[in-house]
């Protein structure tokens, strides 16, 4: 589980409708978008500030509050 001062993400939860991503601003999540192997990623867990508006978009439950 990767996360943040403010959210985690499980990859194992996570299935790739992009959500999160759209709904961020802060370029924080991004995506591992192979062939066979897909789900978000936290890429610049420095930059995020807690909005959650990524934890709200996401209907499969992979970005919950810490």
């Amino acid at each position: 589980m990767k996360r943040t001062l403010y959210i985690q993400l499980d990859t194992q939860k996570c299935k790739a409708c992009w959500k999160c991503i759209e709904s961020c601003s802060n370029n924080v999540i991004s995506k591992i978008n192979l062939l066979w192997h897909k789900h978000a990623r936290i890429k610049n867990d420095d930059q995020c500030t807690g909005c959650l508006k990524c934890v709200k978009a996401c209907d499969s439950g992979a970005l919950t509050k810490i």
